[in-house]
């Protein structure tokens, strides 16, 4: 091979081998668009799975209030029923309020899942009760629904015209004991809060049931109406 041929191969070698500046910049970039574009669609998709996490725990506490409600035996006190005592308990101070929340079981890992009213009827919590929470803790507050009878609500705004309306801590009133509530159901707002002050409070001692007035200007997490009958 003479010296012409070898300077061709050589030539040749050189072309064929690696990547030019140019198109290793421009693959960087090519990289890092896409990079960027998976990071900007990875926000939004957290948030989703954040928001579906708490739909569902939501759900979950609103299942777990109705059942207890609903088939709780240890409600009815002082040889009522469990009607007469719930209704008892949100016409005495307008408004009951339960605790929903999970807590470990001794020293051990397992979980268990707590509910029970505060200083209302005999499905009470106690400071034992609170002293190993894990997670948030639902508060949960039951007041007299809008669709109760008119003439079982208070008409607290003193115009006169006969018609209910909500109170100055944003809740209706009922205006009879249920001695003297002749309908057959009990219809209850039911607000669920997610506090960080009772998260707090609960690993220090038994919480305690806030009034309408101190949560009347909090967001609920979730608002709806139940009932229970006679």
């Amino acid at each position: 091979m003479n010296r012409s041929n070898l300077s061709k191969l050589t030539l040749g070698s050189r072309n064929r081998g690696g990547f030019s500046l140019i198109e290793v910049v421009l693959a960087i970039g090519i990289f890092l668009v896409t990079v960027l574009a998976l990071l900007g669609l990875l926000g939004p998709t957290l948030q989703s799975v954040d928001e579906v996490e708490k739909t569902d725990e939501i759900a979950s506490v609103v299942n777990t209030v109705n059942a207890f409600l609903q088939s709780s035996p240890d409600i009815a006190v002082a040889g009522q029923s469990k009607f007469e005592t719930i209704y008892t308990a949100v016409e005495g101070d307008d408004h009951a309020t339960i605790f929903v929340f999970r807590s470990f079981v001794g020293s051990s890992t397992d979980v268990e899942l707590k509910i029970g009213f505060i200083g209302e009827t005999g499905a009470t919590l106690n400071a034992a009760d609170f002293a190993n929470t894990a997670g948030p803790v639902y508060r949960v507050v039951l007041t007299a629904s809008s669709v109760t009878p008119i003439d079982q609500l208070n008409e607290s705004d003193g115009d006169g015209d006969g018609s209910p309306d909500r109170n100055n801590d944003g809740i209706f009133t009922l205006a009879n004991p249920v001695a003297n509530y002749p309908e057959g159901y009990f219809a209850m707002e039911v607000r669920i809060f997610a506090l960080e002050s009772d998260m707090v409070e609960a690993r220090s001692g038994l919480l305690s049931g806030k009034t309408p007035t101190a949560l009347k200007d909090l967001e609920p997490l979730f608002t709806y109406n139940t009932a229970v009958v006679r």
